[in-house]
């Protein structure tokens, strides 16, 4: 090998710092960008197609319930992020539990023990937007849904968290349901024109691609 052969191959082989600095950019982009995306669409909708394999309606944007306050019946904030993670379904309503709450509340019940071993990955709420669960209705979640939470919300708080999504309209009187994720973000609802086989269905495929504690 002559010198001047040698000196095209060293000169070709030799990045400088500025070569150093576009090829971390580039590997930052690609590492990023496919991120970036993901989380844009996942929060604002933009872009999701439309043949979704979900049964129910896809919540848009996202909406942490982390930003209002929720509690438990004996007055304390309903912790959403601590202890072991959890998916939720949450039913909104008040103490006028009509035909369709109840229809909605036995269905989600039941689809929760067919779960099995992994019902314990999913915990159900009943919000009420009244100040005080009635004696009655208290009476019957217990008797016939031990494992259900009891919790209140301020009917004003949730819509106004709602009102910039595609669930602004929905009503407060338990014919929804809403799934929240392991971050405390609802992300979808059903409501009566859904079966059991679709929450089923969903809850299964969510519970299978999400970590567990």
């Amino acid at each position: 090998m002559n010198a001047e052969t040698s000196t095209d191959l060293n000169s070709s082989s030799t990045f400088t710092p500025k070569d150093k600095r576009w090829s971390s950019w580039l590997l930052l982009a690609a590492i990023g960008l496919p991120m970036v995306m993901a989380y844009v669409v996942f929060s604002t909708g933009v872009g999701m197609p439309t043949g979704t394999v979900n049964k129910g309606d896809l919540l848009l944007p996202v909406t942490p319930l982390t930003d209002i306050n929720i509690t438990l019946e004996n007055g304390q904030p309903l912790a959403l992020l601590e202890g072991k993670k959890k998916w939720r379904w949450l039913i909104v309503g008040d103490n006028n539990c009509a035909k369709a709450c109840q229809e909605n509340l036995y269905l989600s019940r039941q689809v929760h023990i067919r779960l099995g071993d992994k019902a314990v990955r999913l915990e159900r709420l009943y919000l009420n937007t009244d100040t005080a669960y009635s004696a009655d209705f208290a009476q019957q979640l217990r008797q016939q849904h031990p494992r259900l939470v009891m919790a209140h919300v301020n009917a004003d708080e949730w819509q106004q968290l709602l009102q910039q999504s595609n669930a602004a309209d929905l009503a407060l009187d338990g014919t929804h349901l809403y799934v929240v994720d392991q971050q405390g973000f609802a992300m979808m609802t059903y409501n009566a024109s859904h079966e059991g086989s679709d929450l089923l269905d969903d809850i299964k495929r969510l519970l299978k691609y999400s970590y567990e504690d």
